[in-house]
């Protein structure tokens, strides 16, 4: 069946394949087509954007909810709880016999996700009162249910890839760089968190005097439910019709009736062929997983717990800039791997200690709050948003080179992109982990104030 829409060939560095997936190349085409690139993109966009759409909002939802500034801790605790989905998923995926149609459940995840997003441009200022003490638990709830969507998309719409030509996996990519940057871009036009300094009259004190947004948080969730709605729409074109071109279809270990923990790590190397165990040895495929646990560690749990504590201090001005252009970096960075891609593990490893030392560098920004290096000066918002950047770049780039190389050459594409996810999900909860108790009990990052 010849696709309707004029053909376009991207030009990869792809690495030499196996035998088995150049086979498997050869059944499926090697061309790439826009519109099934195009698709793929707005897809894979849905990964987190309806728990980063909550998160963009906070500047007015603190202001109008009883939990305030201690909002966010709320918030953190119950996506962490979300993280229940991927293991629930995990273990029924891999621990049992039962094989859970990938396509189907994908397709009900993002109409519930969707459908829960217009519930929330409705229900997010409801308050219940719980042992006396009003809380927004509408939102909780809905964030609960958004996060366990978000999560699971780790285990689920990754590996779900594996059965398209790997430059569809960048593509996927830069969508998930598109759920943070879609409610950023939504978020400054809305103009949420901007103010002016005003000196009061009584004490001569510097206040933050806050400007009206130009549209309030209802307005902006039915601006999120209309993109879930295109990207849910997306995906039913790209597996129910022809315009998501040919797809390999091969089935998973567990679904052709081997024992379930044959589709582990460990018992994928020791099924591999002797050539393919030359190049996926034990040492270099659970290297690769632990990197892709630290880069994602750094990417969602550590930089977006301090990233305001960096940034603010400088002015509200270089905190928008960092985060936006970081949000737009992040996409950009994915298509990278197109370009560039490192074939060993000591330059994957070089490239995750330059990321590491610009995570390391905001870090020490944050600590420094709310006086950090250069704050009187141009220079030194200069150098925080170079540092958020270059950070939010590298991390990108590195989860998709990641993604890449553990699948190239693997006979099981859909495991190996499985358990790519799992680690991904493992490092996020444990940087988070690692960032709530820092930040919210004991009290080691300082906020600078709006004025002074």
């Amino acid at each position: 069946m010849s696709d309707p829409f004029s053909y376009f060939h991207f030009a990869t560095s792809q690495r030499p394949l196996g035998a088995s997936a150049k086979s498997s190349l050869n059944r499926v085409g090697m061309t790439v087509t826009f519109v099934t690139y195009l698709l793929v993109v707005i897809f894979g966009s849905t990964s987190w954007l309806s728990t980063n759409s909550i998160w963009m909002e906070l500047p007015l939802l603190t202001q109008q909810l009883p939990e305030g500034w201690s909002l966010p801790s709320y918030l953190a605790a119950v996506v962490q709880l979300a993280c229940i989905g991927p293991l629930f998923y995990s273990i029924v995926h891999k621990c049992s016999n039962y094989t859970i149609p990938t396509a189907p459940t994908i397709q009900i995840l993002l109409v519930f996700c969707t459908a829960i997003t217009a519930a929330l441009a409705f229900l997010w200022p409801v308050t219940v009162d719980v042992l006396g003490t009003p809380h927004s638990l509408a939102l909780l709830v809905i964030m609960f249910c958004m996060a366990l969507v978000n999560a699971t998309s780790n285990v689920l719409f990754m590996p779900y890839m594996s059965m398209y030509h790997p430059s569809y996996l960048t593509a996927y990519f830069v969508g998930m760089g598109l759920s943070s940057l879609v409610p950023s871009l939504v978020s400054l036009v809305q103009g949420t968190g901007r103010y002016d300094c005003v000196q009061q009259n009584t004490t001569g004190v510097l206040v933050p005097e806050y400007y009206p947004s130009r549209f309030d948080v209802t307005t902006f969730n039915l601006v999120m439910f209309g993109w879930m709605s295109l990207a849910t729409v997306s995906f039913a074109l790209l597996h129910w019709t022809p315009l998501g071109g040919p797809k390999e279809l091969k089935k998973n270990k567990s679904a052709e009736g081997l024992p379930p923990d044959e589709a582990s790590p460990l018992q994928q190397l020791t099924n591999l062929q002797p050539k393919e165990k030359k190049t996926h040895t034990y040492a270099r495929y659970f290297t690769l997983l632990f990197l892709v646990a630290f880069n994602c560690a750094q990417m969602n749990g550590i930089v977006p717990s301090i990233q305001s504590f960096a940034m603010l201090p400088y002015s509200q001005m270089t905190y928008h800039l960092a985060l936006t252009l970081s949000n737009i970096a992040s996409p950009i960075a994915g298509f990278m791997p197109m370009l560039y891609t490192p074939k060993t593990v000591f330059s994957m490893s070089m490239f995750t200690g330059v990321a590491t030392f610009f995570t390391g560098l905001i870090v020490t920004l944050a600590a420094s709050s709310p006086d950090p290096i250069g704050r009187e000066y141009w220079w030194g918002g200069a150098f925080a948003i170079l540092c958020s950047v270059v950070a939010s770049s590298m991390h990108s780039y590195l989860r998709t080179v990641f993604a890449h190389v553990v699948m190239d050459g693997a006979e099981d594409k859909e495991s190996r992109l499985f358990w790519c996810g799992v680690f991904i999900q493992v490092g996020s909860f444990i940087g988070s982990c690692i960032m709530f108790p820092l930040v919210n009990v004991y009290g080691l990052f300082i906020s600078a104030p709006a004025c002074r």
